[in-house]
């Protein structure tokens, strides 16, 4: 459910708080809600949505378009999580033939210093922006950006039509029409479901994230013993991975692709265009 901050009156007023605090409580109950979206937060004040939130009595998550870290980052103490806009634009800017995924490295170390960042809201498309191919045309960089999504710190969130490959421009045309255009067989859906499977097979959010090697065309990290490789580069590349979680002798395989690289083989490069590296399970 998504609430609209210009229709909650004012909240200083103690009649009026009381009121949306049983209102959000009576909505949440007779409806069943699971979680609430709150757009537009820094028009109220903090105090209030602690509160609210307290009695809606399910996860919150809150809208702070702005791309200030601090800015945004602060509302984690007033409610479940916020939309990362600040990481949004960074992926944006970084997945990019003219971006740098140098500055996608400095993100993450200042990621690293936000309190509840497991729980910021992790998205690469919405309702109120451009789509990502709409800015950057290219589904080779929109694989690239959605395992980003995914591998970051935070909760993911898919669009709907992100896995269709719309490409949809500012409001109103960012919000097409699903019906007859849901198609489970597109390849961005099935890119997406593998990437889900994998990131349940292997639990990497129970890991904190591991810099590796960044350059300005290419960028790697791993959580536990998951690598995650990413270019901005308009053709594969090839690269020797120094830092990765892999002990020699192990052979890995990259799920996206299902190509395979020997740890016992060092001086190897591997063909990245966009790579989720795991241990290759042994038959049984």
């Amino acid at each position: 459910m998504c609430i609209r901050d210009r229709y909650m009156g004012n909240q200083s007023h103690p009649f009026v708080r009381e009121q949306l605090n049983q209102w959000i409580r009576w909505l949440v109950d007779t409806f069943k809600f699971d979680g609430i979206r709150i757009s537009s937060i820094p028009n109220v004040p903090k105090d209030f949505w602690v509160e609210f939130v307290q009695s809606a009595g399910v996860f919150s998550i809150g809208e702070n378009s702005v791309d200030i870290e601090n800015y945004v980052y602060d509302y984690l103490d007033s409610m479940d999580s916020v939309l990362n806009y600040p990481g949004y634009n960074q992926v944006v800017r970084s997945f990019n033939e003219q971006g740098s995924l140098l500055d996608l490295e400095q993100y993450l170390k200042r990621l690293e210093t936000v309190p509840k960042k497991e729980f910021l809201g992790s998205f690469l498309d919405n309702h109120d922006n451009k789509r990502f191919l709409n800015v950057n045309p290219s589904f080779y960089l929109l694989r690239n950006a959605i395992v980003f999504t995914f591998a970051q710190y935070g909760i993911p969130i898919i669009y709907s039509g992100t896995e269709q490959g719309f490409r949809g421009g500012d409001d109103p045309f960012n919000r097409e029409v699903m019906w007859g255009r849901m198609f489970k067989e597109s390849d961005v859906y099935q890119y997406i479901k593998n990437i889900i499977r994998v990131r349940q097979e292997f639990q990497w959010d129970n890991y904190p994230i591991q810099l590796g090697n960044f350059s300005k065309s290419f960028a790697s990290f791993f959580r536990g013993k998951v690598l995650f490789a990413f270019t901005n580069a308009p053709l594969p590349i090839f690269k020797v991975v120094q830092n990765q979680p892999f002990a020699e002798g192990e052979v890995i395989c990259n799920i996206l692709t299902l190509s395979l690289i020997h740890i016992s083989e060092p001086t190897r490069q591997a063909e990245i265009s966009y790579a989720v590296f795991c241990l290759k399970k042994k038959k049984t």
